[in-house]
């Protein structure tokens, strides 16, 4: 039964991110924005919306472990992204058959990994600091993330390129559609995203429980492997079309996004004293983050490299099997 539901959730998500690039896709050439702000702001905004619920969901639930699950939530979510998410991306580009070269605009990647820098930093130094300075901190990390939008807005040029006609309008008029059908394909596509990742959620957690994986390894690794699919797969669907911009900003915006706003959602209503593995992986966050951006400096580099992204996540999931997930607890 938890196989089927594995293999049912994988189909969902995976059909849900071709409707949501492409409605995205969509959303983005009929406001007039450049690939950069729609993948980093309207890609990041809807993909978000899974992590974003588990920590909410388990602080309104109240349970023993919430708050644990929670943190473990926040940071895991970024941990894996910009590792297991940077690295297939990286590794959908070195296997396409041209242009195996990771190409986006250099301010993108300064703009989008120098806030998640700057952003994650802040929420990491939070763990040391008193409750009601937490909370400015949160209060900070939101106008924060206003002024990025604001920056992310005003950069890049608006696409000229037409998108693939519309899937949802495929054998109509889907190459000219109306916003309220992007609209309700986009809404679709994000439903199916969240109950998709719910699945995959419940499979996962089910079979952690059977193997009597401890609560902080489920939060730090087997949920951001649920709710960060959806960015890993836009990603690679979006650097097979080409689309290299769109793929980054999906990503780095996502992490953004989380360094942000989890973040101080973090930082405001919970106890905030991530410990043990939750702690060992936010250097290894910040490492990984800081590798990217030299590696894209410039806004250039090959797949090959970005795939090394991958290697602090397996090493820590490999720490984390060994120790039971107790270490430094």
């Amino acid at each position: 039964m938890t196989a089927a539901i594995f293999v049912v959730s994988l189909l969902m998500i995976v059909l849900a991110s071709e409707l949501f690039t492409n409605a995205i896709e969509w959303a983005g050439f009929r406001l007039r924005l450049g690939s950069g702000a729609t993948g980093s702001l309207l890609a990041a905004l809807g993909t978000s919306l899974p992590e974003t619920v588990v920590p909410v969901v388990a602080l309104i639930n109240g349970a023993p472990d919430a708050t644990q699950v929670a943190i473990g939530a926040i940071l895991g979510s970024s941990f894996l992204l910009l590792t297991l998410g940077t690295g297939f991306t990286g590794l959908a580009v070195a296997l396409r058959r041209t242009g195996r070269r990771f190409d986006v605009a250099p301010t993108q990647v300064r703009r989008d990994l120098g806030t998640f820098l700057a952003a994650f930093s802040v929420v990491i130094a939070g763990v040391f600091l008193p409750h009601p300075v937490r909370i400015v901190l949160a209060v900070g990390l939101v106008i924060g993330y206003a002024v990025y939008v604001t920056f992310t807005l005003r950069g890049g040029s608006p696409e000229e390129n037409m998108p693939e006609p519309l899937h949802l309008l495929h054998y109509g008029h889907g190459e000219n559609p109306h916003g309220a059908f992007v609209g309700l394909q986009l809404a679709v596509a994000v439903m199916a995203l969240i109950a998709g990742a719910h699945f995959f959620l419940d499979a996962l957690q089910n079979t952690a429980s059977s193997l009597a994986v401890p609560v902080i390894v489920i939060a730090l690794v087997v949920v951001p492997v649920a709710t960060e699919l959806p960015e890993t797969l836009n990603g690679v669907l979006w650097v097979r079309s080409g689309d290299d911009g769109l793929a980054f900003g999906n990503v780095a915006g996502s992490a953004t996004f989380q360094a942000c706003l989890l973040g101080a959602l973090g930082l405001a209503f919970t106890t905030w004293n991530p410990r043990g593995m939750s702690l060992a992986s936010a250097p290894l966050t910040l490492a990984t983050a800081a590798f990217t951006l030299a590696l894209m400096w410039n806004g250039r580099a090959r797949g090959a490299l970005i795939v090394l992204c991958i290697v602090p996540w397996v090493a820590f999931v490999a720490v984390a099997a060994l120790t039971g997930g107790k270490l430094g607890s």
